[in-house]
């Protein structure tokens, strides 16, 4: 009885490179249309694979195999004797060596040590804040000059003096505000009257707005952005074209008559001509607004 001899099984890389050749295809283009590095699919086909992480090797023959048309399914029993790196196992959390007695101690000797201190420097600065606090009424006691009869209640010298200070803001007000006004009738005083043919247009802002004002001649008399609480008038002989940004926070009188200014207003914007004090004339209808 004849005995079969037994077959040999084929290498991986000679597949490899057999269907390759058999294709016609250079080992340059099966890089480039792999993604492979050229050094590493020379090295598969020549079996020097023993430099490659055998985990990133397996998967470099199995894509090119089925670049090459061949069944990566096939290859698994022959993966098996593919020879590669063992990859490097590194630890990801660093491992900190067990902490002996001497140490513990030394920590726990620290944690005492800074909290006494801390404790320490705590109560000298609350001690010398009550020091503090103690000669501040002490010697606003001597400056107030002899104490109050024993039955006056101590708690009325707090209220005395929460007392005092209201009033003299109060004051302070009332002198700025008087100041106030003496400036404003000296200025209306110093003002000079109003020449014969002209006009006087004055506006009042309780909010920041801009204003442009143009007389006769399309001379400009303001283009400025006015601050809320200011007064401003203007003399010309007319007629005055205007433009208010805000006019629902100004007030103006033309010759001391109001001028109604939501009524020439688009999106609070008042845009108008005053030729006389009872005849406004929308700038619309005028000619243009000189720039």
């Amino acid at each position: 009885m004849s005995k079969q001899p037994e077959l040999i099984p084929t290498p991986p890389q000679d597949i490899l490179r057999h269907e390759r050749r058999q294709k016609g295809v250079t080992l340059e283009r099966a890089a480039r249309e792999c993604r492979i590095a050229p050094a590493i699919l020379e090295a598969i086909e020549s079996g020097e694979t023993r430099h490659i992480p055998l985990v990133y090797l397996k998967g470099h023959i199995r894509n090119y195999a089925r670049y090459l048309g061949l069944d990566p399914d096939g290859f698994e029993e022959l993966l098996q004797e593919v020879e590669g790196a063992a990859p490097t196992v590194r630890p990801v959390f660093n491992v900190r060596a067990r902490q002996g007695n001497a140490e513990k101690w030394i920590k726990v000797s620290s944690y005492l040590a800074a909290s006494f201190v801390i404790a320490a420097l705590a109560w000298q600065f609350t001690h010398q804040a009550v020091r503090f606090t103690q000669g501040e009424a002490e010697l606003a006691t001597q400056e107030t000059g002899p104490a109050e009869p024993a039955d006056t209640p101590q708690a009325g010298q707090g209220h005395l003096t929460a007392s005092i200070a209201p009033v003299e803001s109060l004051a302070r007000r009332e002198d700025a505000a008087s100041q106030h006004a003496a400036e404003d009738a000296w200025a209306a005083l110093a003002q000079p009257p109003v020449a014969d043919g002209q006009r006087e247009l004055s506006l009042e802002t309780s909010a920041d707005t801009w204003v442009e004002i143009y007389g006769a001649d399309g001379r400009q008399l303001e283009m400025d952005l006015v601050r809320a609480g200011n007064s401003r008038s203007y003399r010309d002989t007319g007629p005055f074209r205007v433009m208010i940004g805000r006019a629902s926070a100004v007030v103006m009188h033309l010759d001391g008559e109001a001028v109604d200014l939501a009524s020439h207003a688009e999106g609070d914007v008042a845009n108008l001509v005053l030729a006389e004090a009872e005849q406004p004339v929308d700038a619309d209808v005028d000619a243009t607004e000189p720039r």
